[in-house]
């Protein structure tokens, strides 16, 4: 049962398809009883107007079950034709429905079972063909024609020896004998049914390969519309990632520079007060950008990709001109081609490894950044000459920066490793993607060499060599039009991409053709305009040549120009898909525009090549937008108006500028002019019919998604409103974690500010502090750091435990493995021991 293919209205096909087999057979029982039977001979028995449609009545089964059990009705069907050939009439009227029985079996039948349906429909032309040969010439076998003198045993042989065929008596010129008769009416009426058949056959897989593309267009958009809700999910946890990664790169490196600095100054600041007051306003610095970070984090915007503070070229604000970090670039650098998100991955990569080394490595450590720029990647390497794995004995282990090291260049296509250097030190290494190079991008590198030849070689005094460069950027500014137009003109006529379902068609040419022309709809649709174009060229022609053979025409038509006219009018057609509601508008305006030509010009009653606006309507509505039928409705009954109103003024002996003389000039008969106003509306009314037709016929298809361009729509739509539900889910799960952590995490930074500022004043106080007391503040300012550091480990393990989109956070440890480094007393103490 071909549910999938009925929409799973298995009950609805069945009721129509019997209604229809109860009219037909009504019908074909009515033009029974009103035939001759002797028109309708049987094989074996003479047959009778009662018997015809008594025959016809099992012929109702197997056509109401055509789709809902298409092979059982057709086998059914097979039977019943073969059993009324042999015992009953050899031609009813239930026969004529044997095309329509093999079109419903091919199409919504099992593909592969498809040849044995085609053989058998030959083989029963072949074997109807040979039967009515011989019943519509020879008369059944009791009762025949040719009397008694014949008996039953030799019925067939004796009487393909007779020169005339007993049931006709009529003599074949070109037949020597009754059995020559037979055999040519035989051979000839089973090519013109096996014509017919083939032609159904044809029909079928063609529309049997369009069913497969709607059915899995149609599966395809009823997944992605029952994703709605995963994706939804799968946002908001993505969205939770990002901000558990963002937040480690933004505050926990925060936290843990303020902590090394407090360290440091604490000891080394007691000593030195410029150091002391420098170091202080470091971790001002730090905290102060920590807490802008923080509000653009949580911003409806997220992240803000391609800020300039948190990208490529902001990279050398991390190491703020230190002298233990060198950076060496090689190859060609393109910055240009890193985008948004790649600029930034970048920044968060350096950003990691500095940090990492900061705290790890050990004093005096040296880091090395090198950039190497390929074609199509850029591949960064981080190192640095200090502990390396000896680092990790203190219980130090690879943290979130690393997990979101990797979720970041991943994203993006790229690869990331990291880990300790045999000898010594730690290594980061990463290869981003690049974007392809554009023109844009080779434009400058262009511009600078040609400023260098022309600065290197020009004489002023030669014009020549100042007239030049203009003809070359005028040249190339062509060139590069040019380019446009061309690439342009390749994305109209690109072929449209479609879910054409499974390839159980792939033998047959029907089906590959079939699918074919539904991806290259556009070049079919030119094709098809451009043969309409050479069918309606002539009636064009003589169209515009009767007015001038009556006299009305004041110039006889030009064979040129009748081909661009009809050319023009049938343009729209050749785009009706592609274009679909420019192509009506189109249209629209050059059919009032010719309406509004004087008879002496254009017919008053329309050429023949006009009736194609109707295909442009019906196209408008199916192909166009949802509401597109609202301004379609409104120029059909604006130009059908006005065509009605040319015809009335016609048969009143007026023109249309005439009409609308006698309506706007004062003196003039205005009665006259709203009468024929008013009669226009009985032909233009006659069009609007029509026009409405095709725009209910329309939206009956857009409706019923039995179109795969209409799904194809339909499929964008959906996609883009899951991209608006998955960015407002994320929106959403920002507001709803991001209040209580924002506040926490900007107070805790807000009181680093606040210490800072306190210890500004007081090394900046007369008298100067002493030692205890710059040891103390840069002791409470390290303590704040360690608590908010420890607080912060906790909510990044919330955040992390639900905050992956796929598999990603299984290859790693969901316990924060990183803790808060120990205090320099506790460290100092175990170096001791």
């Amino acid at each position: 049962m071909q549910l999938t293919k009925l929409g799973g209205k298995t009950y609805q096909t069945l009721l129509f398809d019997t209604l229809l087999a109860v009219v037909l057979l009504v019908l074909g029982s009515f033009m029974a009883t009103s035939t001759d039977p002797g028109t309708t001979p049987g094989l074996l028995f003479r047959s009778s107007s009662l018997a015809t449609v008594l025959w016809n009545v099992p012929s109702i089964v197997p056509l109401a079950l055509r789709r809902t059990h298409p092979e059982a009705a057709a086998w059914i069907f097979v039977g019943l034709t073969v059993l009324h050939l042999i015992v009953g009439p050899t031609i009813i009227y239930s026969d004529f429905l044997a095309l329509i029985m093999l079109y419903s079996v091919l199409v919504y039948g099992n593909p592969h079972h498809s040849a044995r349906f085609v053989m058998a429909s030959l083989a029963v032309s072949l074997l109807t063909g040979t039967v009515w040969g011989v019943t519509f010439n020879i008369g059944p076998l009791f009762g025949t024609a040719a009397g008694p003198n014949i008996a039953w045993t030799s019925w067939l042989p004796t009487a393909t020896t007779l020169s005339v065929c007993p049931a006709t008596g009529l003599t074949t010129p070109n037949a020597s004998s009754c059995s020559m008769k037979m055999l040519e009416d035989s051979l000839m009426m089973t090519v013109v049914i096996a014509i017919c058949a083939i032609s159904v056959i044809i029909m079928a897989l063609w529309q049997r390969a369009r069913h497969a593309t709607l059915a899995a267009m149609r599966e395809r958009n009823a997944a992605i519309a029952a994703r709605d809700a995963e994706e939804t999910r799968i946002a908001a946890l993505a969205e939770r990632a990002r901000i558990a990664r963002d937040m480690h790169d933004v505050v926990a490196h925060t936290l843990s520079t303020i902590i090394v600095q407090a360290d440091g100054g604490r000891y080394a600041g007691a000593h030195d007060i410029n150091l002391a007051r420098s170091t202080m306003g470091t971790i001002r610095h730090e905290a102060q950008r920590a807490q802008h970070d923080m509000q653009r984090l949580f911003s409806v915007f997220g992240t803000q990709a391609g800020s300039t503070s948190i990208a490529y070229s902001n990279m050398p604000s991390l190491w703020h001109g230190a002298a233990n970090v060198s950076r060496t670039v090689t190859g060609p650098a393109h910055p240009e081609r890193l985008s948004a998100q790649a600029s930034e991955a970048v920044f968060r990569l350096v950003q990691e490894a500095l940090t990492n080394a900061r705290k790890y490595a050990g004093t005096g450590a040296h880091v090395f950044i090198n950039e190497h720029w390929l074609e199509t990647a850029l591949n960064v390497t981080i190192t640095d000459d200090g502990l390396g794995a000896e680092a990790m004995r203190d219980g130090h282990q690879p943290g979130y920066g690393l997990i979101g090291m990797h979720e970041r260049i991943e994203a993006l296509g790229g690869t990331v490793s990291a880990g300790p250097q045999l000898q010594q030190g730690f290594a980061v290494s990463a290869s981003i993607p690049l974007s392809p190079m554009s023109e844009s991008n080779q434009a400058p590198t262009f511009a600078v060499h040609s400023t260098s030849i022309t600065g290197n070689n020009s004489h002023p005094d030669n014009p020549a060599q100042s007239i030049l460069p203009i003809w070359t950027r005028i040249t190339d500014a062509a060139k590069h039009t040019l380019r446009s137009w061309v690439a342009s003109i390749s994305v109209v006529f690109q072929p449209k991409h479609f879910e054409q379902g499974e390839s159980v068609h792939r033998f047959n040419w029907i089906g590959r053709l079939s699918q074919w022309t539904e991806r290259h709809y556009l070049l079919i649709d030119i094709l098809v305009a451009a043969i309409l174009v050479l069918l309606f060229n002539s009636s064009t022609y003589n169209d515009l040549r009767l007015l001038a053979n009556d006299g009305i025409h004041w110039l006889l038509p030009n064979r040129a120009l009748t081909t661009v006219l009809t050319i023009a009018l049938l343009a729209p057609v050749a785009f009706r898909r592609r274009f679909p509601e420019s192509s009506a508008l189109a249209m629209a305006i050059m059919s009032f525009i010719q309406l509004l030509l004087p008879a002496s010009i254009m017919p008053s009653n329309a050429l023949a090549v006009n009736v194609f606006a109707l295909v442009s309507v019906y196209s408008a509505v199916l192909y166009g937008r949802e509401h597109a039928w609202r301004w379609v409705s409104m120029t059909l009954v604006v130009d059908s108006w006005v065509f009605g109103i040319k015809i009335a003024a016609g048969w009143n002996g007026t023109s249309l500028w005439g009409t609308t003389a006698q309506l706007v000039i004062p003196g003039r008969d205005s009665w006259t002019a709203w009468r024929i106003i008013l009669s226009g509306l009985m032909p233009g009314g006659m069009v609007m019919m029509a026009g409405f037709a095709c725009i209910a016929a329309a939206r009956w298809t857009r409706s019923r998604g039995a179109n795969a361009l209409v799904l194809q729509q339909r499929e964008e739509a959906l996609r883009a409103e899951q991209e608006r539900q998955k960015v407002l889910a994320a929106n959403l799960e920002r507001e709803r974690i991001g209040a209580a952590m924002q506040t926490e995490v900007l107070a805790t930074l807000e009181s680093v500010i606040s210490q800072t500022d306190e210890g500004l004043i007081m090394l900046s106080s007369s008298p100067e502090p002493n030692s205890e007391q710059i040891a103390s503040s840069f002791a409470a300012i390290g303590a704040r750091g360690r608590t908010a550091l420890a607080h912060m480990r906790e909510l990044l393990a919330v955040l992390r435990r639900t905050g992956f989109s796929d598999d990603t956070g299984n290859a790693y440890s969901l316990k924060p493995p990183l803790q808060p480094a120990q205090s320099l007393e506790q460290q100092l103490a175990t170096i001791r021991h």
